[in-house]
């Protein structure tokens, strides 16, 4: 089901699908006690509470635009259910990794197909990953939810702004760390747009690139942003993965203007 903001907030409706999944010896059942933003919650199981952070998306960090809107779609349908979770590891800070299941359809799927989180770029055995990556492919090209022209209280046409993947160079030889200034996402448009205040940023939950003023892009001259620009927080280190990730450029309201995907 694709949907607006204000059809999604109301939490009813499909949420998923259940054509992707797990054997279902590796589901957990537990009660999501807690939910803590869009994409992790606290599940009871047996009496001890886990914290899951949902495998293969990302939803918007506390305050960037569709923050609230995310938190409280997950909040709507998880939240005090009973739900069977499938591990997946763990994350840097020790939270499972989990697919969530509620009544047989994939949450973390239902999250991207409404345009409330994006998907990651799957990792080897990652199950779900490719219906998610599909997941958000459709929830961009029909403007739903984070994707959509009046998210984040944007109005007016979206200026013609173009990630140039064959312009870009994601992984440069050598070790990235060595050389940030060879690492760069490109960008061109055919008009001029000032982007001070625009966002460059990846599809993880930390790099983010706040141009500064006096950046414009003109027609027929690329902007090129490289990962050793002052621009980027947290700076000094590589930021576009290797096996593959997603350029997201937004304006300053936080409306995603331009995405790109890449794989290795």
């Amino acid at each position: 089901m694709l949907c607006g903001v204000a059809a999604c907030e109301l939490g009813g409706g499909p949420i998923g699908s259940t054509t992707t999944g797990h054997d279902p010896d590796q589901l957990n059942p537990g009660v999501v006690t807690r939910v803590n933003d869009g994409d992790s919650v606290v599940v009871e199981m047996g009496n001890i509470e886990v914290e899951v952070r949902l495998l293969g998306i990302n939803a918007p960090e506390a305050g960037e635009c569709f923050y609230e809107h995310a938190t409280d779609r997950l909040t709507a349908i998880v939240d005090g259910k009973t739900v069977e979770v499938a591990e997946g590891g763990t994350d840097q800070f020790g939270r499972t990794l989990g697919s969530l299941w509620l009544e047989g359809s994939l949450v973390n799927l239902g999250l991207v197909t409404d345009g409330f989180a994006i998907a990651t770029t799957p990792v080897e055995g990652e199950i779900n990953g490719e219906a998610l990556i599909t997941a958000e492919e459709e929830a961009a090209t029909n403007r739903v939810g984070l994707w959509a022209m009046d998210a984040c209280g944007s109005s007016g046409p979206l200026p013609n702004m173009r990630v140039d993947s064959a312009g870009s160079q994601f992984d440069p030889p050598g070790a990235d760390g060595d050389q940030l200034d060879q690492e760069w996402v490109e960008f061109n448009s055919d008009q001029d747009v000032d982007l001070d205040g625009w966002t460059v940023r990846d599809e993880s939950s930390t790099h983010r690139c706040l141009l500064p003023a006096g950046v414009v892009v003109v027609p027929g001259i690329p902007l090129r942003v490289n990962s050793a620009d002052d621009c980027w927080h947290p700076g000094h280190s590589p930021v576009w993965n290797n096996g593959g990730d997603m350029v997201l450029l937004l304006d300053p309201t936080g409306r995603i203007v331009s995405r790109a995907r890449y794989d290795d």
